[in-house]
């Protein structure tokens, strides 16, 4: 059973249930109990990533035209909903703290 008052449920796709063809709630509840407390964006990516994992991919979109303006994207994004889930995706990415890497020093010869 799904519980409304969960608060990682606002950063994630649809869930199954309530929505069918959603990601599972279980496999949600998963990531969310591993991944929620210290890292709430990266949570939400590994959940919309896992999410478009399950989705068939759109047509590539690389321009869109409005009439009044244009913008392309290079390389060209994936469409429809797995799109959209890629995008999520990496938005949480984006806030998600860069891992720095221990300095090499060379061996003393």
């Amino acid at each position: 059973m799904t519980d409304p008052g969960a608060p990682w449920q606002a950063w994630a796709p649809l869930l199954d249930p309530p929505t069918s063809g959603g990601l599972p709630y279980a496999e949600a509840e998963q990531i969310a109990d591993l991944y929620w407390s210290s890292e709430p964006h990266l949570c939400a990516a590994l959940l919309w990533e896992h999410y478009a994992a399950t989705l068939p991919p759109g047509p590539a979109v690389s321009q869109v035209q409005t009439g009044a303006q244009s913008v392309t994207y290079n390389p060209p994004m994936p469409g429809g909903d797995y799109g959209h889930a890629i995008s999520r995706a990496r938005w949480h990415r984006s806030f998600c703290p860069t891992l720095a890497s221990v300095p090499l020093d060379p061996a003393p010869p």
